[in-house]
């Protein structure tokens, strides 16, 4: 199918031909009839990645300190190289369109209904779409599918109007009459409100009168003088307007009445006068998105809605309430459709409402979906298989695989790069280009189903590794899968029973336990080999935002997520069963702190700090281990200082084993055996899985021996 998309580094935007997405959770298959652009939102993201690097540095400050925290921890190339990596991406473009379903999974939808999507990265610029189920709705009969296509932008003018509570019969002024002020307006009109427009531009004015605004006016000084305006000011003012000049803001405050609210609905820089704003005792309130929901990975991806009678206009409300507002004629939106162009000229519809050319309402219109979409898109010839090589393919294609994995497996010439598999198939077909995997698919399966597949690397979101890896040893296939192996004690037992009906390779991202530096200590240490070992193991892991997707519970949290890494690296050095654990949390998810002690068999103890407080100028995870009289203190896995009665010696070294780690699996799955026993992997994630439980008890935990 084809999709718009945006390369970051370059702000080039083209049509992609990219597998057809699959249903991913609760949700909807729609293929497209209508997409729209934003003119303000999305000629913003253009602009951004058309800038130069130090102008995408200056209008993302957040990035640039996450940058700048990455360089104090990890070096100069590494830095860079990420960076290079984050922006060598295409992103989907448009998040607001309609069309007709054509699967359906735990949705109230049927194939063949008429729904109006929201979204980024689910109602783009694409043939087919894949649409959660609370950010879509049903299209009434009389409702055309190129007016309910503006859904995304008749929610955002909803939920602004509900924060603002305009009341019967008040003056209400909305600043800037793009799509979005446009749409308010005249759902202010339907509130019983009276309506004042105000815009710079002569064509947008003529719009609104267009559609039965009350008051047109240029938004200037005097303007708020004139007789058409109630005493010249207003109970509650919109400001809709895009732009980087304090001007809007001004105009707004000024055209306030005292205990007057504002709603700031537009990108526009907020320097409000401290002292008018004081005088008249105004209230500012900022409108985010569709309403509540929006950014809610529970609403949006898991499909759970909030009670009515407690949030009655959540997103997925305000978009039904915009298409009641057309079917009764209360929204007009044909007027306001400036141009309509096919797919194929979507860089074309950048260029218009990018330029100073007069537009308004900018329409993508696509043909007929077919129902039989492609899911698998070949992209150059299948390497043969021949003696001594690996048929590899690879399921997920985020970040870490691209930069921290995938970089050290393309040049090995025993493999043969078969597939990349993606839910989102614009990624898939990036990192199958990037890498030169033969096809690039949105459905797993088939690589299961490859009889040419020997081997599967799996790096999806940590929910999926269970079924993905039971999946796998069903079909035959060796499988390395990132950490964690699973997030649920019984996801584990179904591994363990999976893995005894197909004994085959399985190799967990445990990468620390191979890591050079892990090494030299093990070495090290082995002229005391009959001494217990002594562990403290500190990590800084800093603060995750509470958007991430790692936060949410289905995805096992940070504990099971990252945790379960220290937890491997202690008992990989130890090599002695373990006894006992006795872990306590403190602080919120996702940020929980973690105190953890491992008592293992032969005497030796290991004590984990997991602390989330950010901590920017000390080493992520600093390691002490002490054995008779030999210590070694591990900073970053970059440096070992070793202490011995012969003194002391500092070595540096590079990477935390994800090169070794790899190598040691592609050797084991070619000569069919593991280079490490699943077992150790199974013993690892069920410590960490008990670390949780024994944090919950209060309680030590006991392992058979």
């Amino acid at each position: 199918m084809r999709q718009v998309a945006q390369n970051l580094r370059s702000g080039e935007i083209a049509i992609a031909e990219v597998p057809a997405p699959a249903l991913r959770g609760p949700g909807v298959l729609v293929a497209t009839s209508y997409s729209v652009l934003s003119p303000g939102t999305e000629r913003a993201a253009v602009e951004l990645g058309k800038a130069t690097l130090l102008g995408k540095a200056l209008r993302r400050p957040d990035q640039v300190r996450k940058v700048l925290d990455t360089f104090r921890r990890e070096g100069l190339a590494s830095t860079l190289r990420k960076v290079r990596d984050r922006l060598d991406v295409d992103r989907p473009l448009g998040y607001s369109s309609a069309g007709v379903v054509l699967e359906s999974r735990d949705a109230p939808f049927a194939p063949g209904d008429r729904v109006a999507c929201a979204g980024t990265d689910s109602a783009t610029h694409a043939e087919i779409n894949f649409i959660p189920r609370n950010l879509c709705a049903g299209v009434p009969d009389g409702v055309a599918l190129d007016q309910a296509a503006f859904a995304a932008l008749g929610a955002i003018a909803l939920h602004a109007l509900r924060l603002g509570e305009p009341a019967l019969g008040e003056d209400v002024a909305v600043i800037g009459l793009g799509m979005v002020g446009l749409i308010l307006a005249q759902a202010l009109r339907a509130a019983g409100c009276r309506v004042t427009g105000f815009d710079l531009r002569a064509d947008r004015l003529a719009a609104a009168s267009r559609v039965g605004v009350d008051h047109i006016s240029v938004a200037s000084p005097e303007a708020l003088g004139e007789s058409s305006i109630r005493g010249g000011l207003f109970d509650r003012v919109f400001l809709c307007a895009a732009s980087r000049s304090s001007e809007p803001v001004e105009f707004a405050v000024s055209a306030a009445r005292d205990r007057a609210r504002i709603v700031i609905v537009g990108d526009v820089r907020t320097d409000f006068p401290r002292n008018a704003c004081y005088e008249k005792e105004l209230s500012i309130v900022y409108a985010r998105s569709y309403g509540p929901g929006r950014y809610d990975p529970a609403y949006e991806e898991q499909g759970h809605d909030y009670p009515r009678a407690y949030v009655p206009w959540t997103a997925q409300r305000n978009i039904e309430a915009f298409l009641n507002l057309i079917a009764r004629r209360q929204m007009e939106l044909a007027p306001l459709i400036t141009h309509r162009l096919p797919i194929m000229e979507a860089a074309r519809a950048y260029e218009i409402v990018s330029s100073s050319e007069p537009s308004l309402g900018v329409v993508i219109e696509y043909p007929a979906a077919q129902p039989a979409n492609q899911k698998t898109i070949e992209l150059r010839s299948r390497p043969p298989r021949q003696p001594g090589t690996l048929g590899l393919s690879w399921i997920g294609a985020g970040s870490y695989a691209v930069i921290s994995l995938l970089p050290h497996l393309v040049a090995d010439h025993r493999l043969r790069l078969l597939q990349v598999a993606n839910t989102r198939g614009l990624s898939a077909k990036r990192v199958a280009d990037q890498f030169a995997f033969a096809a690039c698919s949105s459905d797993p399966s088939v690589i299961f189903a490859d009889p040419d597949c020997d081997a599967v690397f799996i790096t999806t979101r940590h929910s999926l590794h269970a079924r993905l890896v039971e999946a796998a040893l069903d079909a035959g296939k060796s499988v390395y899968v990132e950490k964690p192996l699973c997030v649920t004690l019984e996801e584990l037992d179904a591994l363990e029973s999976a893995w005894k009906r197909h004994p085959l390779p399985v190799v967990v991202g445990f990468n620390r336990r191979w890591a050079p530096a892990t090494l030299a200590v093990r070495k090290f240490l082995a002229g005391d080999a009959r001494d217990p070992l002594r562990i403290r193991y500190t990590v800084r892991a800093g603060v995750l935002p509470a958007d991430h997707w790692l936060s949410d519970p289905v995805e096992g949290g940070r504990i099971v997520g990252e945790a379960c890494h220290f937890v491997d690296w202690c008992m990989a050095l130890v090599a002695a069963p373990l006894d006992r654990l006795f872990a306590s949390l403190r602080g919120a998810a996702p940020n929980h702190s973690l105190q953890a002690t491992l008592d293992f068999s032969g005497g030796s103890q290991a004590s984990i700090a997991y602390d989330s407080s950010p901590a920017h100028s000390l080493p992520k995870e600093h390691i002490e281990v002490s054995s008779g009289n030999r210590i070694a203190i591990i900073e970053d896995f970059r440096s070992v200082t070793f202490h011995s009665a012969k003194g002391r010696k500092r070595c540096y070294f590079h990477g935390k084993g994800q090169q070794e780690m790899l190598a040691s699996a592609i050797g084991g799955f070619l000569a069919g055996r593991a280079p490490q026993p699943f077992a150790d992997a199974v013993a690892s994630t069920r410590a960490t899985l008990k670390l949780l439980e024994s944090a919950s008890s209060g309680l030590t935990v006991f392992f058979d021996a």
